[in-house]
């Protein structure tokens, strides 16, 4: 017999909370304990949790407005059984979550069992959206999550104050630790509240990106100052010399451009082969993120110097390159968009049957749009984060 206290973020959406309490209290394992960390502005999840009619004990919390980790936290702490069992409230559960899920866990002798979140989508937008960004396959979630309490309260509680990346950070966390887990493949909830519109997309995941920069980088400026050096050296560099007065300057370095390219390219090299944890951890990271701007600028500058410095604009010169500065663009571009359109669909469950005849453009424009957009995000989250320190 497994004591399970099931706790439930909720904030508004109270018809899609509905769902997501009756597929729990309908599970083939039934928990021992429900959970509800209400932050509402309104009282429709309460009126949803008081006429819920269960033999399974219910305990509602009216809480301040807060983000889900911190509701997550507060639901742990008045949980009264041994086991901890999370979900959102837009995820609902199969209705065998729980029990297949510990079948897991026992036949693994694992600690922990993340969930695993199906994305579903029914509009055009929103298969647009499922296509470049979550694909037909399961995703490890923190929803669909169960530990021992006694484990929760060893690794710590989620991160406060940020709307996203919080669940992540939390489960790298437990990979770090000493603990052991396990990630299912089999789906534990589905996700059926992808938006359906572009510009609340958009607004979305700016926000969402402005959170995750915070996370990424943790309790340290380090990585910020490291990120935006980077790329504020990537924008000098080039223009050292004239800024200094060439030859005639005590300041004046030959071959500035050549010689910091080189060694972005010698120090990149080492990384892969002498510290390939470290960008595991980072490759999604601010630091991450500025080697890839860094890495684009200094492409944008040699595209735009080629005809310049290489061929000094003489037309029939072998290393003049008609329209370069345009040819890199539109690459730049159209990898991305065939990234996002092509390559990311058909490796995460898309058939190319699917993305064919035109539609993978319809997707790659959509991903490029978001990537857009979670730029400034990544970059003003990872400064006021800095700030804030």
């Amino acid at each position: 017999m497994k004591n399970i206290s099931v706790i439930i973020p909720t904030y508004h959406f109270a018809d899609v909370a509905k769902r997501v309490i009756q597929a729990t209290l309908n599970q083939t394992l039934r928990p021992t304990e429900l959970i509800i960390i209400d932050s509402s502005s309104d009282n429709s999840i309460e009126d949803l949790a008081n006429g819920l009619e269960s033999d399974i004990p219910i305990v509602y919390q009216r809480v301040d407005q807060a983000f889900p980790g911190e509701a997550r936290n507060k639901g742990a702490a008045i949980a009264s059984q041994d086991w901890l069992a999370f979900l959102d409230s837009k995820t609902v559960p199969v209705s065998d979550w729980l029990e297949s899920n510990f079948k897991a866990l026992d036949e693994s002798k694992a600690d922990i069992i993340f969930g695993t979140t199906k994305y579903l989508a029914s509009s055009s937008f929103q298969k647009c959206l499922q296509a470049c960004v979550y694909g037909l396959k399961t995703i490890e979630t923190t929803p669909g999550t169960l530990i021992q309490k006694s484990n929760f309260d060893k690794i710590g509680g989620f991160r406060e104050g940020v709307r996203t990346g919080d669940d992540m950070e939390w489960r790298e966390t437990i990979k770090r630790s000493t603990l052991s887990y396990i990630s299912p493949k089999r789906i534990s909830l589905t996700y059926n509240e992808l938006p359906e519109h572009l510009l609340p997309t958009l607004k979305r995941f700016f926000i969402y990106q402005l959170h995750t920069s915070r996370v990424d980088i943790q309790n340290t400026s380090k990585s910020i100052m490291f990120s935006f050096f980077l790329i504020f050296m990537t924008i000098l560099v080039p223009k050292w010399n004239s800024i200094v007065g060439w030859e005639d300057s005590i300041f004046y370095f030959p071959n500035i451009t050549k010689l910091y390219i080189s060694s972005l390219a010698v120090f990149a090299l080492l990384i892969i082969f002498l510290k390939r944890n470290w960008v595991s951890r980072y490759a999604n990271s601010i630091v991450g993120f500025s080697i890839v701007v860094s890495a684009m600028i200094t492409f944008f500058l040699i595209a735009v110097s080629w005809n310049k410095v290489i061929a000094g604009w003489v037309e029939d010169s072998v290393w003049y390159f008609p329209h370069i500065t345009k040819i890199y663009v539109f690459l730049a571009l159209f990898s991305s968009i065939a990234y996002r359109g092509i390559y990311f669909p058909l490796k995460n469950g898309f058939a190319i049957s699917d993305l064919l005849p035109f539609w993978w453009l319809k997707v790659g424009l959509l991903g490029l749009m978001l990537d857009i957009v979670k730029a400034p995000g990544y970059i003003l989250g990872a400064l006021l984060n800095l700030l804030s320190k």
